[in-house]
């Protein structure tokens, strides 16, 4: 695993830590949601990749943004969805759109890395960084 990797995975436990001291739904129904929504991420990369469409962040963020996932989030305060939940949850989407692999959530093993989600990509399709 790389450094960058093990920042990420620790930074997104560190975040639902603080996320789940304060939350009325539980932990382990938010992590579910990101699961949910890192594979839903996955679909988006399949289908973009499909239509030979060309994958980058922009893209996947309006794929994000008419998902309509951050309104099917459980809320993680008794106000509702915090900023931050909104942002964490819009992330593991957008990330694994990208990569075209579900984003781990905390205490998940990720995938190995020499295991391509597809394995030839298009050439208008950037590859991950």
């Amino acid at each position: 695993m790389t450094p960058r990797k093990k920042i990420t995975i620790a930074a997104a436990a560190a975040a639902l830590t603080v996320i789940a001291g304060c939350s009325s739904s539980t932990y382990e129904e938010r992590l579910a949601f990101l699961r949910k929504v890192a594979n839903r991420g996955v679909d988006t990369y399949k289908l973009l990749y499909s239509q030979e469409a060309r994958i980058d962040k922009a893209r996947c963020e309006r794929a994000f943004d008419g998902s309509g996932a951050a309104d099917d989030a459980p809320p993680d305060s008794s106000g509702g969805r915090t900023p931050e939940w909104r942002g964490q949850v819009k992330e593991f989407f957008v990330d694994s759109c990208l990569s075209g692999k579900p984003k781990p959530v905390p205490g998940d093993l990720p995938y190995p890395a020499s295991t391509p989600a597809i394995s030839d990509s298009p050439s208008a399709t950037p590859s991950p960084s």
